[in-house]
């Protein structure tokens, strides 16, 4: 590998003098410091004294720094950091009188902060912008928030870092800091005035260098069909490179490397290091280096404990708790696998969109209740059950740090509670962590000190303040792994200026991206930006911007390739006018084998795999006399596909329903069974409802709704509210109303049975059965109904040797007494009415006559035996009855692999040729 990304040599004469350097950034300066060891170490010296290099902001500080040890005027107030003021800009603007039109403080803060900066660095004084007649609303109402952010700032004995750099220009201008007789600038373009004049003043001579290129390079324009595959070739090219020169050092300089970060990543791993995504693979050092890091609050160890912190607050989303349940950075991971896993499944059975404390502890007990009554299943190890205990103490002390917690307080006084809680909650966890998470610990521990001094801004802060705030640092310090050299530098625009590489590639020069458009800050006048020239301010200066550094970039490397993708999502593109005079050269001259290296170790693997196939399409049978998972929902299931019926009741692969706005359908559905059983075991029968007054018979029913809708709000008040259940309870009354209608134009009848339990056994299988309702008419003859709320009914459902509903047929054919027919009882907004078949004298209306009642019987006595025979066969082919069975089972596709269905077809035909790869051949495919 090259040894430096850095030339040395015009800056010799000022290292071996000892002469003061400053850089336009801090990478620059590392690079240099770099170069000048490495320089050291070939002149023989095994010691050195360290040179005077820092960037600019760095030696900033230590002027100011020498100012305040002496005690010089005006320095007697600390210096604000950016969170600090973030913090009081937002106090500022959210106590104004624009704060009922703002939506989002927060941004509007930054843009603020930026402002005054700008202000300050290029000397323009407020005063003088209040004076002009043509300001807008928003510069005024910066102005106002400006003037009482200063007198905050005072109050506390603090001031901007602009403002004591404006008493750093004054301390050399009076003689307090004594000039340098030469100082070096290295970097940079343009400076405001302020940096300017404190320069001017810092030093009697001054030399500014910019690092020199290499003149007689190789250029290269190439374009690409998008920017994926661009990336893709920047990638391969590098690879190429390193392949034939080890020894390269190559630059990939990505102007929006801030936003495509990730997909870089992933390209280039994929191209580097095919083995990356694989499951165990423990992290190591990429062959490349980026130049952006990740924000710490997006890294697992820390967003883990930002989610943990959350749990100080009365109530949670759902997902989040459950996301955090799983999660190894907390308690004891390993060992509360099966109770974390339970938890969560019970969590999400609740329905609830958010979950309380109480929430967590209570089914948290039920569960550690059902791991004590288990602890004699093998399935189960001791540690298992040993855990559950810790972990529900562990949310039992957080809940009492909860209750006890202030409602407010100073952020340093939230930053101890925060390292007690996440003590409490055992975070980090007991793994030992890795270099990456380690160092991700040390700048978390950095990073709650930098939130505890906005102590000195004499705030106190509510919970949801400083967890917003906490969050807020979390998402802007940025994570940048320490890493040994790497020969391949991903850079942005501005981070790759002044080094130089072997070879070097440059993306993303499209029209719409290079130039960059301009942006200037709302909150000033847009000519008074132009004026100054201010960053961003206007087209003319971002063109000079990326002309200088599109010049810089082309003699960076002996080799340099611009590129730019011909199309994105929002239309075609063309490149950049500053490199479009570039002689094209074609994609595939530079990148001849678009292979990655993923691509090549899949190759492998392919060509050396050895398969077997396997049967798949049974499983373990069941035992005759052993109870059938599922109930009735059995058959349905095994005739929809036996594959899913085997998956759900055999597997337990079952999702829970998500979270609903009101009801669920299932919960409306309970709701009006519950209605219904109550109403006619209070009535009985027919008479008794042709008896029973109008005005009682709608207050049992109305007072029936509401108490059978009690429990359920009970359990979900916050998804139920008050209004909800009154409108949801007078929908109901008017349905049950309707229907009892319906069932007064019946012959005479009772209600023998409600909501009926039954234990059969069928076939071999022990079955638990349910049955709605049972009624007999007055010559003994017996109609079995069951509610349904469903608009899509007919009585073809049960017909068939895959029947759709087959509940009602199983009721009909091992009920003891003998059932004259059967019915849906169909209760929807748009329907309501009988379904039936049967062979009943004086049949509801829509009960039709069945031609044969005892061979209809039969049928169905022989359909449901053949589907119980195959489910205790351990019948699972994938098999589905039709499209609609298909739809409605997509939560399992992962499992049944039917869109592999075409895959693993040609799979076999093609291991079944002569020529395919090694293949053994055990025991034969089934499909």
């Amino acid at each position: 590998m090259a040894t430096s990304l850095f030339d040395l040599g015009p800056l010799l004469p000022a290292l071996n003098a000892g002469e003061p350097i400053i850089t336009a950034n801090d990478r620059l300066r590392r690079h240099l410091l770099k170069a000048w060891s490495h320089y050291q170490r070939e002149q023989g010296k095994k010691a050195w004294a360290a040179p005077r290099v820092w960037p600019l902001n760095r030696w900033l500080d230590e002027q100011w720094q020498t100012l305040v040890s002496r005690g010089y005027p005006g320095c007697d107030r600390a210096l604000a950091s950016r969170h600090q003021r973030q913090w009081v800009w937002e106090q500022v603007i959210g106590q104004s009188d624009e704060a009922q039109t703002l939506l989002q403080a927060d941004p509007l803060a930054q843009q603020a902060d930026s402002a005054l900066r700008a202000l300050t660095l290029w000397e323009v004084a407020p005063d003088t912008l209040r004076q002009d007649p043509y300001l807008n609303g928003n510069s005024r109402s910066f102005l106002r928030w400006a003037e009482h952010f200063e007198q905050r700032l005072a109050s506390r004995r603090l001031m901007t870092p602009e403002a004591g750099q404006q008493i750093v220009a004054q301390a050399y201008e009076t003689g307090a800091l004594k000039p340098e007789p030469r100082l070096w600038l290295l970097g940079f373009d343009d400076l405001p005035p302020l940096h300017q004049r404190i320069l001017d003043a810092a030093a009697l001579e001054r030399v500014a260098l910019s690092p020199k290129g290499t003149r007689d390079n190789h250029l290269h324009r190439v374009a690409a069909p998008d920017a994926d595959t661009e990336l893709r070739a920047a990638a391969l090219w590098s690879l190429r490179q390193l392949q034939a020169s080890p020894e390269a050092v190559i630059g990939i300089i990505v102007p929006d490397l801030g936003q495509r970060r990730d997909q870089v990543e992933r390209i280039f791993a994929e191209v580097f290091e095919p083995t990356v995504p694989l499951p165990g693979t423990p992290r190591y050092t990429l062959p490349f280096n980026f130049s952006a890091g990740v924000p710490l609050g997006t890294t697992p160890l820390i967003h883990a404990a930002l989610s943990l912190l959350g749990l100080l607050r009365d109530q949670w989303p759902l997902n989040e708790v459950c996301q955090l349940l799983q999660n190894p950075f907390w308690g004891e991971p390993d060992t509360e696998t099966v109770l974390r896993a339970q938890w969560v499944t019970r969590l999400r059975e609740q329905g609830k969109f958010e979950l309380t404390g109480s929430d967590l502890r209570f089914h948290g007990q039920v569960i550690t209740d059902w791991l004590s009554e288990a602890q004699a299943s093998p399935a189960l190890s001791p540690d298992t059950t040993a855990q559950a205990p810790t972990l529900n103490r562990r949310l039992q002390l957080l809940d009492e740090q909860r209750r006890r917690m202030p409602r407010s307080t100073s952020a340093r006084q939230w930053a101890q509670l925060f390292r007690q809680q996440l003590d409490t909650l055992g975070w980090p966890g007991p793994r030992r962590l890795d270099s990456q998470e380690f160092q991700q610990l040390g700048l978390w521990h950095e990073l709650l000190e930098t939130f505890a001094a906005l102590e000195a801004t004499g705030a106190d802060l509510s919970l949801t303040q400083a967890l917003s705030q906490l969050n807020h640092l979390a998402q802007q310090t940025p994570f940048q792994a320490q890493t040994p050299d790497s020969p391949i530098q991903i850079l942005g625009a501005l981070e790759g200026a002044g080094l130089r590489f072997s070879h070097c590639w440059v993306l993303g020069l499209h029209q719409r991206q290079w130039p960059p458009v301009p942006a200037p800050n709302p909150l000033l006048p847009l000519e008074l930006q132009r004026d100054r020239q201010m960053p961003h301010a206007s087209a003319e200066r971002e063109l000079h911007f990326a002309r200088s550094l599109t010049d810089h970039y082309r003699q960076c490397a002996e080799q340099v390739v611009f590129s730019a993708p011909h199309s994105d999502d929002q239309g075609d593109l063309s490149p950049s006018p500053l490199i479009r005079a570039l002689p094209e050269t074609p994609l595939a001259e530079l990148v001849p084998e678009p292979i990655s290296a993923r691509q090549a170790f899949e190759a492998i693997l392919e060509e050396a795999r050895e398969l077997t196939p396997v049967h798949s399409a049974k499983g373990p049978g069941i035992t005759a006399g052993s109870k059938a998972p599922g109930g009735s929902s059995l058959f349905k299931h095994q005739a929809a596909c036996p594959f899913n019926a085997f998956a759900q009741l055999r597997l337990g692969a079952q999702l829970p329903d998500a979270p609903v706005l009101g009801l669920s359908a299932a919960e409306r559905g309970t709701v009006l069974h519950g209605v219904l059983a109550t109403v006619w075991k209070t009535l009985r029968d027919s008479s008794q409802l042709h008896a029973i007054e109008e005005e009682a018979l709608n207050d049992l029913i109305s007072r029936t709704c509401e108490q059978t809708l009690a429990p359920i709000r009970q359990r979900r008040p916050r998804e139920l509210g008050p209004e909800y259940c009154a409108l949801e309870q007078e929908r109901l009354s008017r349905m049950v109303q309707r229907w009892l209608m319906l069932e007064k134009q019946r012959p005479p009848f009772r209600v023998v049975a409600t909501e009926q339990r039954r234990l059969i056994e069928f076939n071999g299988l022990n079955l638990t059965l349910f049955i709605d309702r049972i009624d007999e008419l007055e010559n003994g003859e017996r109609l079995l109904i069951d509610y349904k709320t469903g608009a899509d009914l007919n009585a073809n459902q049960w017909q068939g040797p895959r029947p759709d509903e087959p509940q009602l047929p199983l009721y009909a054919v091992t009920e003891e007494d003998p059932v004259s027919g059967i019915a849906f009882a169909q209760l929807n907004p748009k329907a309501l009415q009988w379904i039936g078949l049967g062979a009943l004298s004086t049949p509801p209306p829509g009960v039709k006559p069945s031609e044969d009642w005892d061979a209809q019987r039969a049928e169905w006595r022989e359909v449901l035996s053949d589907l119980a025979r195959t489910f205790m066969a351990g019948d699972a082919r994938v098999d589905f009855k039709d499209a609609k069975a298909q739809r409605y089972s997509g939560q399992l596709v992962p499992l049944n692999r039917v869109l592999e269905a075409d895959t693993v077809a040609r799979f076999i035909s093609t291991a079944d040729a002569p020529s395919a790869p090694r293949r053994r051949t055990d025991p034969p495919y089934a499909t």
